[in-house]
């Protein structure tokens, strides 16, 4: 209580002297009282949040595009964007400032608005992607004032976007203790979740819900860098995309790294052991054309496998098989000319068309419902294979392949998910 330089406090008010022994007994029963009425007050707080948990009540803050309403979620169905066609608000700061009532603007509401994102994602395949195009579509940015989902104006940042897409409450779940004692978000896996909290508010399907996570864990695997410049709209991912975190080093066992070398204005990209050099002996790259060649090589073997033990199951596929294959062929074919002629892009949209209907849906919906095995099934050729867009094969080749081990320039085995 008494520094080096012999300095005493006293509260005059309080009658409290610290070079005594009364003061100093004082003053300890002063602290202890203080620090338990701080632990009641926190005692009382957490029961009254366990409360809250037993009753199944909505948090305090709800998500963008809900409203707490008698301590449940729901819908926010309030007016969020003015359409109208003429004299339309440039942006949502003009909006919020202008002097007519939200309530007599015709326009979306907040709910629809969260659907349509949804939706945009999965479409766009990337976070950067999706709030590039709501931001332009809506002709606003992104500011850094704090969150408030009913100021109407967008405040979504990469990382605010990615965590809203996880939010269970769009799936009609609540969920609890997100936060660590640092306050510090935890894994969706540690939270506590109470199941079918309001499930006439759904702002989001499962299927849509288990293909966000998807989406969100794969790009999180094969890296920003591989959602590239888009040829069209089937062709988010740069080309073999997949392979990231997928290739191996067949001696050591270490993920191999994507390097690049150019010549005559081309550039060759192709995987190389990291540790080469320093511990490692397997010098020799491998082009990640030539992964793709023999990967497919592999898969197809292993169809015809399956498809042979599988013989007598008589599969709606397998009847369409020839015809699929001769249109596949054709338009691998076809692919590989290099002339922009219009006519040759509409016989290329009529062999895709014709392939679709011969397996009675389009391409990418039809494999979206399938099975690993049921794809593995359907693609017992080559043309199968060489005929997926990008974004088809970073669909699908994670689903079915583990890992591909490369040795001495040369794919030397794969593995599957299922083995």
């Amino acid at each position: 209580m008494v520094n080096l330089r012999r300095a005493v406090l006293v509260v005059l008010d309080q009658s409290i002297d610290l070079s005594t022994s009364q003061g100093k007994l004082m003053v300890n029963i002063l602290g202890s009282l203080a620090e338990w009425e701080v632990d009641m007050l926190s005692e009382r707080v957490k029961h009254g949040k366990q409360h809250g948990r037993n009753q199944q009540k909505a948090c305090e803050q709800a998500p963008w595009g809900y409203v707490v309403q008698d301590s449940k979620y729901v819908l926010d169905n309030s007016p969020y964007l003015c359409l109208i066609a003429e004299d339309r608000p440039k942006n949502y700061h003009q909006l919020k400032n202008d002097d007519i009532p939200l309530n007599q603007l015709p326009g979306r509401t907040v709910a629809q608005l969260g659907k349509e994102f949804i939706q945009t994602y999965i479409q766009e395949k990337s976070i950067r992607g999706a709030l590039r195009f709501v931001f332009n579509k809506y002709g606003v940015g992104r500011t850094s004032a704090k969150i408030n989902s009913h100021d109407r104006v967008f405040y979504w940042t990469q990382r605010g976007f990615s965590l809203w897409l996880i939010n269970s409450v769009h799936c009609e779940h609540t969920s609890y203790l997100k936060e660590n004692k640092r306050n510090q978000l935890k894994s969706p896996s540690e939270w506590t979740t109470i199941k079918d909290t309001h499930p006439d508010q759904r702002l989001m399907t499962d299927e849509e819900a288990a293909e966000i996570r998807y989406l969100l864990s794969l790009n999180k695997k094969i890296g920003s860098s591989a959602l590239g410049q888009k040829a069209d709209a089937n062709n988010h991912y740069r080309e073999y995309a997949y392979q990231a975190g997928m290739v191996f080093c067949a001696e050591c066992g270490s993920k191999c790294t994507v390097k690049y070398t150019y010549s005559q204005k081309k550039r060759y990209s192709y995987y190389a052991c990291r540790y080469f050099q320093i511990g490692c002996s397997n010098s020799r790259s491998v082009l990640q054309e030539k992964i793709e060649e023999n990967l497919i090589k592999i898969l197809v073997q292993k169809s015809r496998l399956l498809t042979e033990v599988s013989s007598l199951d008589g599969s709606k596929n397998s009847s369409n098989s020839d015809r699929v294959s001769t249109l596949q062929t054709k338009l691998k074919a076809v692919s590989e000319i290099s002339d922009s002629d219009p006519d040759l892009e509409k016989f290329k949209q009529k062999l895709r068309q014709q392939i679709a209907s011969a397996l009675n849906s389009s391409s990418s919906d039809y494999l979206s419902n399938c099975t690993a095995s049921e794809i593995l099934r359907t693609g017992n050729n080559l043309a199968f294979w060489h005929t997926l867009s990008n974004d088809e094969k970073v669909g699908i080749f994670p689903r079915l392949v583990n890992k591909i081990f490369i040795h001495d320039g040369e794919v030397k085995s794969v593995t599957f998910i299922d083995e």
